[in-house]
């Protein structure tokens, strides 16, 4: 019955007519709820509640879940919910490619569509209905308030100009719906940004670690420094390293946030002492599994089930992300995870997301490769740096920088922004390598 009781409060609470005095008031009574022991619990009760309906309206709605669920979500409800999902197939980022399949709405509801940045080949479409959205936007904007309760001037420094990434259009929505002032200044030069910071003297900042790491370097150089009053970081996992040093250089707790634009962008919630990433419970539910695998783990790859999406559900969606459970003392009755990475040959190069396989075999088709690649990744300074070895006596160095532009255009940016160093070394003898490509990254975390 309490679950009842607070799936209707949430709903209420998450629609777009919540206005910033408004979402103050409730970020702090909540703050000091959710920390309560009559917390505890209940998100786990609502879950299976909106799994449950999930579950049904995906199997009814999406063509894509017609197929693969109709009959095991006929039988499904809140007792039994979780035994039969765990019964239920993967969902693939390749399977997403066909994104009309998986529209539970005719596409003339929907009220905005977002791609996803740095993955191979065509990025994969997201559809979402105007609701939905308002939703997810007031959520972070919840999230956002609960760790922060005074003033509000965000840059939101993120390296990109891709105008359907869900990063910087979200972050900008979200800090309007906070009461707060966004400064979307997506560029690949810090200098640029820096030259915002200096205008407009913002108290917070939304980045990711490799930019922020090129932004506090810029900021060094320039002999800048200004105190401000947040963090978030998302995009590539944090290590405690990097963490530490843009606290003691910004005078700021540092709190780190993970999302994609599949599961609707941003899906976390940190209070400003967390050690661990809460999961949004309320829309998501997530489950660890062996790598590889099926069996549910305590290291391995993230697996997400949507909740509250009406345009593109999604069920078990195996995202190439790789977690472990983990614990937090600060009393928030959500689960927590640590982000390990990617799974598989997908790397994380100055805050871009890349498959190594894609950049291989781009470079190995030149003329004068032997046709085997060999990446190399380490960390300098705070600054990702990729050495891409090449066998091949004859082959012009030119040409492999053209290829990798060719293949992920944002690496250019990247480079070019200082987020990322690269050294290409050709007429390397790699005879000893098995396979086409191998990767060796030495970094922290």
């Amino acid at each position: 019955m309490r679950a009842k009781a607070l799936d209707v409060l949430a709903s209420s609470i998450e629609g777009p007519l919540v206005s910033p005095r408004r979402l103050a008031q409730l970020a702090n009574g909540i703050r000091g709820w959710l920390r309560s022991q009559r917390a505890a619990g209940l998100p786990q009760e609502v879950q299976r509640a909106r799994l449950a309906r999930t579950l049904d309206y995906a199997a009814r709605r999406s063509p894509f879940y017609r197929e693969a669920l109709a009959a095991q979500a006929a039988r499904v409800d809140e007792r039994t919910v979780l035994a039969a999902l765990a019964e239920m197939p993967f969902t693939y980022p390749a399977d997403v490619r066909e994104w009309r399949r998986f529209l539970c709405v005719p596409e003339a509801q929907l009220g905005a569509v977002h791609t996803t940045s740095g993955t191979a080949g065509t990025p994969k479409v997201i559809g979402f209905t105007r609701r939905e959205l308002q939703r997810l936007v007031t959520l972070w904007a919840l999230g956002m308030r609960i760790g922060h309760d005074g003033p509000m001037r965000v840059l939101i420094a993120l390296p990109t100009t891709h105008g359907l990434w869900i990063g910087t259009a979200s972050a900008t929505r979200a800090v309007e719906r906070a009461g707060g002032l966004p400064l979307p200044v997506g560029t690949p030069q810090p200098s640029e940004a820096l030259a915002w910071m200096r205008r407009f003297e913002p108290n917070m900042i939304v980045s990711s670690p490799s930019y922020l790491s090129a932004l506090t370097r810029q900021a060094q150089e320039e002999g800048y420094r200004a105190r401000l009053d947040g963090l978030t970081l998302g995009g590539e996992p944090l290590d405690d390293e990097r963490k530490q040093r843009f606290s003691a250089y910004w005078g700021s707790s540092v709190q780190e946030s993970y999302g994609a634009t599949e599961i609707g962008g941003p899906q976390t919630i940190a209070l400003p002492d967390c050690r661990a990433l809460h999961l949004n419970e309320f829309h998501l539910y997530t489950e660890i599994v062996e790598p590889g695998g099926t069996t549910p783990a305590e290291e391995g790859d993230l697996v997400f089930t949507t909740l509250t999406r009406e345009a593109m559900p999604l069920v078990r969606y195996r995202i190439g992300d790789r977690a472990r459970w983990d614990a937090c003392d600060c009393g928030l009755p959500l689960r927590s995870i640590k982000l390990l990475g990617r799974s598989d040959d997908m790397l994380t190069l100055g805050g871009a997301h890349v498959e190594a396989q894609v950049l291989a075999d781009a470079v190995a088709g030149l003329p004068g490769t032997a046709g085997r690649v060999a990446l190399r990744i380490e960390r300098e300074g705070g600054i990702d740096h990729l050495t891409l070895r090449v066998e091949g006596d004859d082959v012009d160095e030119g040409a492999v920088r053209d290829a990798l532009w060719g293949a992920y255009p944002r690496l250019r940016d990247t480079v070019d922004g200082a987020q990322l160093r690269l050294t290409i070394e050709t007429g390397v003898d790699l005879s000893r390598q098995v396979k086409g490509f191998s990767v060796r990254d030495t970094r922290p975390g």
